[in-house]
């Protein structure tokens, strides 16, 4: 292999690792958690290290029984939660005191995405 074609390899694999070796902190630093958005069993859980939902009903990702739980959370791109027309943890909280609501939720998440 002669030395402009070794250079040009070596340069391509280093720009190639670069592009694959995102460390994965930076990745999520461009999620956000939605809660009220994941349909039954497609909630997530990815990057905390105590999975629980707010309502502590079950453990962690995958394991959501009811579609648009506001308990529950899925993992979306910053800004884009409430044009889904999800919530962010502290409303979630706020409307699981009330069971009225979140039945109101739900109904209006199914509406919505129906």
């Amino acid at each position: 292999m002669d030395k402009h074609r070794l250079i040009a390899t070596t340069s391509v694999s280093l720009l190639a690792v670069g592009l694959f070796a995102t460390p994965p902190a930076s990745r999520a630093a461009a999620l956000e958690k939605c809660f009220g958005i994941a349909k039954a069993g497609q909630n997530a859980c990815a990057g905390v290290h105590h999975c629980a939902t707010l309502s502590d009903l079950h453990g962690c990702k995958g394991t959501s029984k009811v579609n648009y739980d506001p308990a529950d959370f899925r993992l979306v791109p910053d800004g884009t939660c409430a044009k889904l027309g999800g919530l962010d943890a502290q409303q979630a909280k706020a409307l699981l005191k009330h069971p009225r609501a979140v039945q109101a939720f739900e109904a209006q998440m199914q509406k919505r995405n129906s």
